[in-house]
Order: C-alpha cells, then structure tokens, then sequence
C-alpha cells in the first residue's frame, strides 16, 4: 500500500490537524454539539459529530447510545446494532475493570 492510500496516514494527520485547532476542550465540544443536533432531530450531523469524536479516540458509550439514537432514527439498523455492542462492550469493561479494583 502506498503511503498515499494509507487511511491510518490520514487519520493520524485529521487527529493531530484537530486537537491543534481546538485541544482536548473541542473534543468534548464535539460531544455537547452531537447531543445539541441529536435533540434539534439533526440526526445527520450528530452522526457525524459523534463519529468525529470516537474517530478521535474520545469514544464513551454515552456517545456510542447517543449515536446508537440517531442511527435508530435514520433507520440504520446495522450501524445502530453495532453501536449497541459497543456500549455493551464498554460496560462489561468498566464492570470488569471495577472487580479487579476491589
């Protein structure tokens, strides 16, 4: 694969473009925005904001469900299904993370 095609190059390029431009404080900007879209019915956009965030490695599973919600709305079935696997996935962590603490 030339460098040129590498989506991980231009990934890594949008993240660090990104938190130059608006730091960790835009990344949950970016979550406040996507539930702002989300409760206007500007499901498009909160799909996009939401993504942005977990693109960026700001993923949560309140974010997952919120954009689990526009999906849903969108009648994305596949991508809300997957969006509810990750939610369950990040609470089975946390669960899992919590039992190994104590």
């Amino acid at each position: 694969m030339s460098p040129t095609c590498n989506p991980h190059l231009h990934i890594s390029a949008f993240k660090q473009e990104f938190s130059a431009l608006y730091g960790m404080g835009g990344l949950a900007d970016l979550a406040m925005s996507g539930d702002a879209a989300l409760a206007a019915s500007a499901y498009d956009r909160a799909i996009k904001l939401y993504s942005a965030a977990i693109d960026l490695d700001y993923a949560t599973d309140t974010i997952f469900s919120n954009r689990c919600k526009a999906t849903l709305e969108k009648k994305l079935w596949d991508e809300a299904l997957m969006d509810t696997q990750m939610v369950r996935w990040y609470l089975s962590f946390l669960s899992l993370a919590y039992c190994d603490d104590t």
